[in-house]
């Protein structure tokens, strides 16, 4: 039982933030699958020099080729030199480059409700390394939120991700919906079996 003890103490590490449900009208939003202790991992040891080679192509690989960081050093260490939304943004594209899974740009009339049966509480913990803590997100409040960690949270998503539960969202085509389960579905599984966080853009 040893094991457990790092991620409660994490746990309790990591502020609330507020589920902004009303959001940007329209937006498209992804969900994540990502390995959050190997994103830190990532940006608290690996060297900007190497996260390079490794992202070339990509949004990350695209954002270091334009900032100013020491090669030599971490992210995390760089990230104390930058505008906070940009230390942010940086490591929103960190979590896509090392996430095992994304699914990109749920629309509205789905993310709205699947966002309800995510994280029925109205808050969910912020991902972000402690370093970023103490920095404010924009007064948007937009960035990556903690939705779902851990066996029991895990499958008691999955349950309400049950097929015959069709969510009352105005325009929402069944179709689209029953796509999105089936993407989020083996995501809730990586999470149970693999000690995945699943991460949302708000």
């Amino acid at each position: 039982m040893g094991a457990m003890r790092p991620v409660s103490a994490r746990r309790k590490n990591r502020p609330q933030r507020p589920l902004s449900r009303s959001g940007l009208p329209g937006a498209l939003r992804s969900f994540l699958c990502v390995d959050l202790r190997g994103v830190e991992n990532n940006w608290n040891q690996k060297p900007v020099d190497e996260l390079r080679t490794m992202s070339r192509g990509s949004r990350l690989g695209a954002m270091l080729a334009t900032l100013d960081l020491d090669p030599r050093h971490p992210l995390g260490k760089n990230s104390q030199r930058l505008q906070p939304e940009r230390a942010f943004a940086l490591f929103d594209a960190l979590c896509e480059e090392l996430a095992d899974s994304v699914l990109f740009d749920v629309p509205d009339v789905a993310w709205r409700p699947l966002l309800a049966i995510l994280a029925p509480t109205e808050s969910a913990e912020s991902p972000y390394p402690k370093e970023l803590h103490t920095a404010t997100l924009d007064a948007s409040g937009e960035g990556l939120l903690l939705l779902v960690e851990g066996r029991l949270a895990a499958e008691a998503a999955s349950v309400a991700l049950a097929p015959s539960s069709l969510p009352s969202s105005e325009g929402l085509d069944p179709l689209l919906w029953s796509d999105i389960r089936l993407a989020v579905l083996p995501m809730l599984e990586s999470v149970r079996d693999k000690s995945r966080c699943l991460l949302a853009e708000v």
